[in-house]
């Protein structure tokens, strides 16, 4: 198992995405601390982790905030020695005309998913990596980063600093042994994505004409936290089934 003996933080990954891509490292053999906003050992992602094989910590936490993040990471810390590997997957997906967004909306957007990202990483880095002189960050950013669609603007500007902000981690950090990678998806058979209809016309611009799966996504994380590629620094990684050739 490639990341046996690893210990992995994942947030916002009660359900979803982040708990295919939390399943997915464990499978790989990381310990997992588990974030979401509200998390505890009842929760299926943590039992499920664990019949992997492996140890799993909830992590409950709001990573807009600096104090929680901070408590969150050191309990972390107080539970295993280190931590590997960061995966920022906690986002917020809503959808709105640009000139019906409200302060308050925006605020949330770019809170959640662009200062939670920062948040979390800057603390991982601060108390956990750069002591140890290694880590693997990989940020969930988005092809909406790079190429925005309507009704997303405050999804997209969050997104494309995320992709900024990953490069910034990835300069700054590497004399630690610290990389910082992206994975940007496009279109997936997500929650989010399905509970909506504006995907089913999205599909027919795709060159390979269906949402991604999930574990796709998971896969290219996997990809990224491991060892084998420890010279990818400050990468996007475009997984939209060629909806974004860059």
């Amino acid at each position: 198992m490639q990341l046996q003996g690893k210990v992995a933080l994942v947030t916002g990954a009660k359900g979803g995405i982040g708990k295919v891509i939390a399943k997915r490292l464990a499978l790989a053999g990381a310990d997992l601390i588990i974030n979401d906003l509200e998390i505890s050992d009842a929760d299926p992602v943590i039992r499920e982790c664990k019949d992997l094989g492996v140890d799993a910590l909830p992590a409950p936490a709001d990573i807009c905030r600096k104090d929680r993040v901070e408590e969150m990471v050191r309990q972390a810390l107080d539970r295993y020695p280190r931590i590997d590997i960061l995966v920022n997957n906690a986002g917020i997906f809503p959808a709105a005309p640009l000139l019906e967004i409200t302060e308050a909306e925006w605020d949330r957007v770019i809170g959640v998913n662009l200062k939670g990202t920062f948040l979390v990483a800057q603390s991982v880095a601060r108390f956990a990596m750069v002591p140890q002189h290694y880590g693997r960050i990989v940020n969930i950013a988005s092809v909406d980063g790079k190429a925005p669609a309507p009704g997303i603007a405050h999804y997209a500007a969050a997104k494309a600093g995320v992709i900024s902000l990953t490069r910034s981690f990835a300069l700054e950090l590497s004399r630690y042994h610290i990389t910082a990678n992206a994975v940007a998806p496009g279109w997936v058979e997500s929650e989010a994505v399905l509970k909506g209809d504006r995907w089913q016309e999205a599909v027919k611009k795709i060159p390979m004409q269906r949402l991604g799966r999930l574990a796709e996504i998971a896969e290219a994380v996997l990809f990224l936290a491991g060892d084998a590629v420890a010279y990818v620094n400050g990468a996007t990684l475009n997984v939209n089934g060629g909806l974004l050739m860059d």
